[in-house]
């Protein structure tokens, strides 16, 4: 998003921090600015509750979406036994009538933003076949006539084969370049200038070699990757390759008749160049296998094989080094690679068996940060990553969940990325015991993800189909970070993790983690500090260094190498660092802190233009209160209140002024919370509208004092067992 990257590690002036507090030095940025955009855009909202496909009936399975540029969503479904395709027209909310779908019929989106229908047909006679394609224009509601891109022999197999080993790219002008590989195992290419432009006749550019012949054995080469890409100025590329392949029964194979054939041939945009020799390319490793192509938006080339990503540049002769980046490929698919509109990269696939992963490189620092686990115990099969409003990525994908060693069901979840941080998961099916759920998703005109999958009985029965998609982003509630209106808990693990409990009543211990963090790191939930919508974090380190993290809408939680904004490099003379919300009734979220030596408060205003304004004492000599805590906005006028506790054990109210003080104290508790080592005003986590309080005994036992909207609070009832609170370090 645009505010995320305009976050370097020193926005707030020294006139705001430094200069106010000479040892709380401010940051020295070079020439950048100190001010965030006029208007930054809100996060992707939060998902809306799921509901029946409206329009078509029937469908059991979700075999792809692509949406076009202008957000019209083409759909392979299965309906009745067969593969159907339907279109959601922009700004639509209802699937349009199903059409049978040719076998072998795959989606292919490209960078003109078109979405194609690509399939071969065979001749009657057992002859030629032919390449026909449907289109669905960039700004386009439905399909164009079928028309005929070539006529020619296809490598031998099912349609379903055929059609997987033919690509189509187009860049954003609409050239259009098609690869597949033909009987006799050629790499065949056809191109045109533009969507109404003719084709250009089949052109020949390499084979596959013959079979190596031993003995005992006949090892065939089987065809791996083929991938084409455009790139902005016409250039065509295409890494195409496979490996030899025992294809007998009863024999065992001989290891050194395993051979690999990868090549890269390209033709550049000068209309009266021709293609070049087929060449290796060591960026692919020794044993290719499942590699990503793609036209990067600045032009030339990038590609990611075996975790190694490699970059070509616009005119230049050869392929850059490659750099291993963490995620390699899925078994049976290529990784996801996306770009965003202001540079930054995005790898999404395997880390493991079973484990998902991601990897960003940020435009802005010009380098790949460390990979970042996405889940455990996913199908690698049922990947999808689709790029969504302000460079957002979401992530789709089909998780096994575990109960006493057996799946309890298998869920469909979406995930945002953004700037190489990760949102909370969100599980989008109903969670119900032994089911399955699986599916796609795409995007609107609006960049807002657009889900379908279906759920059924583990056991078999009748599939049905469902969808989501993301809603408005309204002001965000105190404390919440999942978009469940409620208060979350965020804090540091021992295990050199930060946490974020969100009290989901169906996975309740199911916690969300960011690493690696040192366990004495301190995290104070702060409101939407850059007008995304979303609340942020302040996080003092061990050596007092205090910053601000933005995290990724939807429950996000930093690392340490995200991008912050460095607000003070040691602010360790501050023995507390709080907030309330709006302390001064201007809307905007703001800073206390208590000097330890002194006991004085000390107001950070927001200034409304990315930084703090020069600090104000609003309290003198608080050494006498053990605890001073953020409590929100308690008696509902607007303006966040403060509590402190005493020595003696008495709990007590300061409510908000609108000019940032705070009025008299009135007394909340008597002998309170001598058995406390943590409390902490968490918003409303019981979900009445009510700020409340949570505390944490020295049994690590969690509880809860309702708030009661007038400034006091109900008895405390139960929050939390040990058993799980005792891994907490902290919390916030």
């Amino acid at each position: 998003m645009q505010s995320r990257a305009l976050l370097g590690s020193a926005l707030v002036s020294a006139l705001a921090l430094g200069a106010a507090v000479p040892y709380a030095q401010a940051a020295t940025p070079a020439a950048t600015p100190t001010t965030l955009p006029a208007a930054v855009p809100a996060g992707i909202g939060p998902w809306t509750a799921p509901k029946e496909l409206p329009g078509l009936t029937g469908v059991t399975g979700v075999v792809d979406l692509k949406s076009t540029r202008d957000g019209a969503v083409a759909g392979l479904f299965t309906q009745g036994g067969k593969t159907v395709l339907s279109v959601r027209a922009t700004g639509a909310t209802t699937w349009q009538s199903a059409t049978p779908v040719p076998p072998g019929g795959t989606l292919q989106r490209t960078d003109d933003g078109a979405v194609s229908l690509l399939w071969w047909t065979g001749a009657a006679d057992g002859g030629a076949n032919t390449l026909k394609m449907y289109r669905l224009a960039p700004d386009g509601t439905v399909f164009t006539p079928a028309e005929t891109i070539a006529t020619g022999t296809v490598t031998r197999g099912g349609a379903h084969w055929r059609t997987q080993s033919t690509t189509l790219a187009a860049n954003a002008k609409g050239q259009q370049a098609v690869a597949w590989m033909d009987e006799d195992r050629r790499l065949t290419v056809v191109e045109r200038s533009g969507p109404s432009a003719d084709w250009s006749a089949p052109k020949t550019l390499d084979q596959l070699p013959d079979p190596i012949v031993r003995d005992d054995h006949t090892y065939d080469y089987t065809l791996r990757d083929m991938r084409v890409a455009v790139d902005p100025a016409g250039t065509v590329g295409v890494i195409w390759g496979g490996n030899s392949h025992y294809t007998g029964d009863g024999v065992d194979p001989d290891p050194t008749a395993y051979k690999w054939h990868y090549k890269y041939v390209e033709k550049p945009a000068d209309p009266a160049s021709s293609w070049t020799e087929p060449r290796d390319l060591a960026q692919l490793g020794v044993q290719p296998e499942q590699v990503t192509l793609a036209a990067h938006p600045e032009g030339g080339f990038h590609l990611l094989s075996h975790g190694g990503y490699a970059r070509k540049a616009a005119g230049a002769a050869q392929w850059g080094q490659s750099e291993q980046i963490g995620v390699g490929a899925r078994t049976y698919a290529p990784a996801e690679l996306l770009t965003a509109p202001n540079g930054d990269i995005t790898a999404v696939s395997m880390q493991g068996r079973g484990t998902l992963g991601v990897a960003t490189r940020l435009a802005s620092r010009g380098s790949w940060g460390a990979a970042r686990k996405l889940a455990s115990n996913v199908d690698a099969d049922s990947l999808g990553a689709v790029p969504g409003a302000g460079g957002a990525v979401v992530v789709t994908y089909t998780q096994k969940r575990f109960e006493l060693g057996r799946t309890l069901r298998e869920d469909f979840v979406a995930q945002t990325v953004e700037g190489g941080d990760l949102a909370k998961p969100r599980t989008l099916n109903a969670q119900t015991k032994d089911t399955v759920s699986a599916g796609r998703a795409a995007v609107d005109s609006q960049g807002r993800p657009v889900a379908v999958w279906t759920q059924s009985s583990a056991g078999g029965g009748t599939p049905t189909a469902f969808t989501a998609t993301t809603g408005t982003r309204g002001k965000p509630a105190w404390h919440d970070y999942a978009d469940d209106s409620r208060g979350d808990v965020v804090g540091l693990s021992f295990s050199a993790s930060m946490k974020l409990y969100t009290g989901d009543t169906t996975n309740p211990t199911d916690t969300f983690y960011a690493s690696p963090w040192d366990e004495k790191t301190r995290v104070v939930p702060f409101g939407d500090f850059d007008g995304d919508r979303c609340n942020d974090l302040i996080v003092r380190l061990p050596d007092g260094e205090t910053r601000l993290y933005t995290p990724v809408c939807g429950g996000g939680l930093p690392s340490p190498d995200s991008a912050y904004k460095r607000l003070a490099r040691d602010w360790s003379r501050y023995d507390t660092l709080f907030a309330s919300g709006d302390q001064t009734g201007d809307g905007l979220p703001d800073l206390l802190a208590r000097d330890k030596a002194t006991g004085d408060v000390y107001l950070y205003a927001a200034d409304g233009a990315g930084a703090f304004k020069p600090r104000v004492r609003i309290r003198t000599a608080w050494t006498g209160y053990t605890r001073v805590i953020g409590a929100g906005d308690l008696n509902g006028d607007g303006v966040g209140d403060v509590l402190a506790l005493d020595k003696s054990g008495e709990l007590w109210r300061y409510a908000g002024l609108r000019t940032g003080k705070l009025k008299d104290r009135v007394l909340v508790f008597k002998d309170w919370g001598a058995s406390y080592k943590d409390v902490i005003g968490a918003g409303d986590v019981n979900g009445d509208g009510k700020q409340d309080l949570l505390a944490r005994d020295t049994s690590d036992r969690l509880w809860l004092n309702a708030g009661k909207g007038d400034g006091t609070f109900a008895n405390r009832v139960s929050f939390g067992a040990a058993n799980y609170w005792k891994h907490w370090a902290s919390i916030g």
